[in-house]
């Protein structure tokens, strides 16, 4: 009993110290935050937005909230700033979801991911500047690598298995060989394209512009993207900051709220937070808002909607501790009984004849002085009428007699033989 309660309290030991140990390495993982992709607000290193997040949280007044789930289903109206940062394409029910929210009286920043200019895109920048706001027919080639784009992408809609290694691998959804206006540009008067935006006297950081408040930085540090913004001007776009000569940071009311528009989202990452922070041009995107939105869903970060998830909205923690200790205790009172067991002796051996469970139901049953009449009982019952007769004519054995000389006794009177 002491050597397997022993056994039981090492091996629960080591399962402690086990899970113990992978608690640990998770939670340095998720406070590191390299499991989330770029830009998410969830990611602590360079490459994040959480300290913008964890800073806007701070201020008075102000609710921070993480958006998991579908852009559709979110609500925000007058006093809410809704950043989506680390764009790199986004679906055309995104678009119209962001235009519902600005219409509705939010603030909408939007920054996308940093790309760099690429061959051939001097001469899609020109064609997009000749006529940005025309709807042109697509060659063949490009029309047939569409719809098998399209057909692809139903089929792996249930298959969202992207993580952050993968997304950094992946090709922008943008396909800058052949710019046409999307809905979403069209709606807001805008064209994004992407070709090479180097300074020669400024270097490579962006500008302010005219329309951008004095007390903002002049330059922000580390623009690396090369992507920019062409703009109706009947929308009423303001140009905040430019690189090279190409806005790369626009604002414009839409409906009862604003657009905000950023061609890079270095801006809003950790790493600017700390070593080129612009406080003037943050404070001014957040605003005098109540309620501050960092959409995570584009990123591939989802909220599950599994039975645990379930649980823990409804506070049924407890209810499944308290499984899990009855669960162990069970196993506990299974593998190791509460009576003690009694020590066998190992010389002792137990030899069981065949017969043994009759003869000790005749033990029990019949006397010794009992047993030859009751086998012969039980023999006159299927004997034949000459042995039955040859029986009686024959001096029955006296009382007391023993019953194996007894029955030697009547086997001879019995035979046909003579027995000697």
């Amino acid at each position: 009993m002491k050597k397997r309660g022993g056994r039981w309290l090492l091996i629960g030991g080591l399962l402690l110290a086990l899970g113990y140990g992978v608690a640990g390495l998770y939670h340095l993982r998720v406070a590191r935050g390299d499991l989330f992709p770029e830009y998410s607000s969830l990611r602590a290193d360079a490459l994040g937005v959480r300290a913008m997040h964890d800073a806007a949280g701070l201020l008075p007044g102000r609710a921070v909230v993480r958006w998991l789930r579908p852009l559709d289903r979110l609500q925000a109206g007058a006093g809410d700033v809704v950043f989506v940062t680390g764009v790199d394409g986004l679906p055309e029910d995104d678009w119209l979801a962001l235009d519902r929210l600005a219409v509705s009286g939010a603030r909408v920043v939007v920054a996308w991911r940093a790309e760099k200019a690429q061959d051939g895109d001097r001469e899609s920048a020109r064609g997009l500047k000749d006529d940005p706001w025309a709807k042109k027919e697509k060659p063949e080639k490009l029309e047939k690598a569409d719809k098998t784009a399209k057909v692809g992408k139903k089929s792996d809609e249930k298959k969202k298995t992207d993580d952050a290694a993968t997304r950094d691998k992946r090709k922008p959804s943008r396909d800058w060989a052949f710019i046409e206006p999307t809905d979403g540009e069209l709606r807001w008067g805008y064209r994004i394209g992407r070709r090479d935006l180097l300074m020669v006297r400024m270097g490579e950081d962006a500008v302010r512009s005219e329309d951008a408040a004095s007390n903002w930085p002049l330059m922000l540090a580390r623009w690396r993207s090369d992507l920019y913004f062409l703009t109706k001007p009947a929308e009423g776009w303001k140009v905040w900051y430019r690189r090279g000569t190409e806005p790369v940071m626009i604002s414009r009311t839409r409906g009862a709220g604003s657009i905000v528009l950023l061609a890079d989202s270095y801006l809003l990452s950790n790493e600017a937070v700390q070593r080129d922070r612009a406080t003037p041009v943050l404070a001014a995107l957040l605003g005098e808002s109540r309620r501050v939105v960092f959409v995570e869903s584009h990123l591939g970060v989802e909220a599950d909607s599994g039975i645990a998830v379930l649980a823990r909205r409804y506070g049924l923690g407890g209810a499944a501790l308290t499984a899990l200790l009855l669960a162990g205790l069970w196993m506990w009172r299974r593998g190791s009984p509460l009576a003690p067991i009694i020590p066998e002796d190992e010389e002792v051996r137990l030899t069981l004849a065949p017969t043994a469970g009759l003869e000790a139901l005749l033990r029990r049953a019949i006397t010794p002085a009992k047993l030859f009449s009751a086998c012969l009982d039980a023999w006159r019952a299927q004997a034949t009428a000459g042995d039955r007769r040859r029986l009686d004519a024959a001096t029955p054995p006296a009382a007391g007699t023993d019953p194996v000389a007894a029955y030697n006794a009547t086997t001879r009177t019995l035979s046909h033989k003579r027995i000697p």
